[in-house]
């Protein structure tokens, strides 16, 4: 079951590494394959403006405000002071699994942030 879910999370980090694509970030790959540095501080893709990590799957149990102290404490570990990645907003994009015979909406696919980062994206 675990290579089942690591697929399925990798198969949404390439997806959405596409769709940054789409949207002018021509450079953006996933940390796997671009930074060890980036994804071992739980970011999953770079050469965007943002910090963010992909989730898939995970239903129940999962603790946002958790995760983005997680990343922000190993930034602040990582990487230098002047370093872009501690002034980038930080948002989790979370990719539900919905099950057998429902149909997707749009209330499975979700972003968290903090609210500190909302305002750095509407400044």
């Amino acid at each position: 079951m675990a290579n089942k879910n690591r697929t399925k999370g990798h198969t949404y980090e390439r997806s959405l590494v596409n769709l940054f694509k789409e949207l002018g970030h021509e450079h953006c790959v996933t940390s796997r394959y671009g930074s060890r540095q980036h994804d071992d501080c739980g970011i999953d893709l770079i050469n965007v403006p943002y910090n963010v990590q992909a989730k898939a799957g995970y239903a129940r149990g999962i603790n946002y405000s958790k995760i983005l102290r997680e990343i922000k404490e190993k930034i602040e570990i990582n990487f230098p002071k002047d370093a872009k990645e501690h002034t980038n907003p930080t948002f989790i994009t979370h990719k539900k699994d919905v099950g057998r015979g429902r149909t997707t909406t749009e209330f499975d696919h979700l972003v968290v942030m903090t609210f500190d980062d909302l305002l750095k994206l509407i400044r």
